[in-house]
């Protein structure tokens, strides 16, 4: 593909984005912006790197509470002063003026970069129970716990998009393509994005 787009991925907790993520970029030659956009905008904003760093980590064998702090992104009052916020956007916004493709990862950068021309965005979700089975079994909970950490961690995410953008994360009116992961599996959305973004790129 010679003609430039940016991708960006939105995603329902628990329902594989990042991997699907991580595999769209390998297979289309790009590089995928996740947390070098943390540590990008943590600088620029003038905030503890650390800070934005451990609501991002996947870690294993760690108790709820932790694992809810680790994935609560926007869970701090860090997340929602206006210089980080700012930071956050204008970061974005110069990784898409880059004259190279690119995919990035959840962070808003859907609404950030709404009025630009050549981006693709996606929504990824998945039924409740299956997103239940994948993050009991990825990080060693029981059913109830991952349930109510899929709970927890898709509030605080709701939340900060919202207070971000004024908008639902999942406003189906500002993607491009929502894509239901237990119905496609992982090769089947990386395949399925990859020709969406052949196609609207060569219309």
């Amino acid at each position: 593909m010679d003609k430039k787009y940016i991708v960006t991925i939105s995603r329902e907790f628990g329902c594989g984005a990042r991997e699907i993520a991580r595999n769209l970029a390998s297979e289309l030659g790009v590089h995928m912006y996740d947390k070098d956009l943390v540590d990008l905008a943590a600088a620029r904003a003038g905030v503890n790197t650390d800070l934005f760093k451990k609501t991002d980590e996947i870690v294993v064998n760690k108790n709820f509470s932790t694992l809810f702090k680790e994935f609560g992104y926007g869970s701090t009052a860090a997340f929602y002063s206006d210089r980080a916020i700012d930071a956050q956007a204008e970061v974005i916004r110069d990784l898409a003026n880059k004259p190279e493709s690119c995919i990035m990862f959840g962070r808003c950068a859907d609404y950030v970069l709404r009025e630009y021309d050549d981006t693709i965005d996606f929504f990824l979700y998945a039924p409740e129970s299956y997103r239940v089975r994948h993050i009991a079994e990825g990080y060693q909970l029981n059913l109830t716990e991952s349930a109510k950490l899929i709970k927890r961690v898709d509030r605080q995410r709701h939340n900060y998009y919202k207070y971000v953008t004024g908008e639902n994360r999942g406003n189906r009116y500002s993607k491009t393509m929502l894509l239901d992961v237990e119905a496609f599996g992982v090769d089947g959305c990386v395949e399925m994005m990859k020709q969406a973004i052949e196609y609207i790129i060569n219309k």
